[in-house]
C-alpha cells in the first residue's frame, strides 16, 4: 500500500521505499523528485544542474533557455544572473551593461558617464566626429561632444534661440572606466 495515497500496488507496479516507507511511482515523484526551476514539474530524467552553484536546482532540457525571451541557448553558451539562465542580450540588460551607444554587451572596460551612461570605451565617441572621447566630455540635449564640437552646437543653438543661456551647459564632465567582471572602478 502506497503510505501518500493508501492504494494498494498491484503485483509487479514501480514502487519506491523512502524512510522505510513506500510510496507508488507517481506520488513518490510528486513529493520527493526535484522540481525544474522553470516549469516547475518533477525532474525524472536528464536534466541540466550546475557544478559550480551559479545556477540553482535542475531543470528539463527542454526548459533549460533564456529566461526571458525563452529562446534556447546558441552554441550553449548562457549567462546567469540572479541564479537563473540568460541569453547575452538579456543578461546585460538586466544586469545593466549594455553599451549606451550599439547596444551590445560590455563584458570587460566600460565607460561610465555622470548620467549613468555606459559605453564601450571605443563606442565613447562625439556625436560629431566620432573620435573617441577621453575622460572629459560634454552633454547637450542628451547627446555627447568633444570640446571642439559641443563649441559648434552651442553656437548654432545661440543663433536659433538669441535668449538661450548656455553658458552652463559648457561644464566638463568626467567619465569612469571600469572592468565590468569586477565592477571595480
Amino acid at each position: 500500500m502506497c503510505f501518500h495515497c493508501k492504494r494498494e500496488l498491484k503485483e509487479g507496479e514501480a514502487f519506491k521505499t523512502y524512510k522505510n516507507r513506500i510510496y507508488c511511482h507517481d506520488d513518490f515523484v510528486q513529493l520527493f523528485a526535484p522540481k525544474c526551476r522553470s516549469c516547475h514539474q518533477p525532474v525524472e530524467n536528464e536534466a541540466v544542474s550546475a557544478m559550480d552553484g551559479k545556477l540553482e536546482g535542475k531543470w528539463h532540457m527542454a526548459c533549460f533557455n533564456c529566461q526571458i525571451c525563452h529562446e534556447p541557448f546558441p552554441d550553449n553558451t548562457f549567462y546567469v544572473f540572479d541564479h537563473q539562465p540568460y541569453c547575452k542580450k538579456h543578461y546585460h540588460l538586466l544586469n545593466n551593461s549594455l553599451c549606451s551607444r550599439c547596444h551590445e554587451g560590455i563584458e570587460n572596460l566600460c565607460a561610465l558617464t555622470a548620467e549613468g551612461w555606459r559605453f564601450h570605451p571605443s563606442c565613447f565617441t562625439c556625436e560629431v566626429c566620432q573620435q573617441r572621447l577621453g575622460d572629459t566630455y560634454y552633454v547637450f540635449e542628451n547627446r555627447i561632444y568633444c570640446e571642439e564640437h559641443i563649441q559648434r552646437q552651442l553656437g548654432k543653438n545661440n543663433q536659433n534661440n538669441s535668449h538661450s543661456n548656455n553658458s552652463q551647459l559648457l561644464d566638463k564632465r568626467r567619465t569612469q572606466i571600469y572592468n565590468m567582471q569586477s565592477n571595480k572602478a
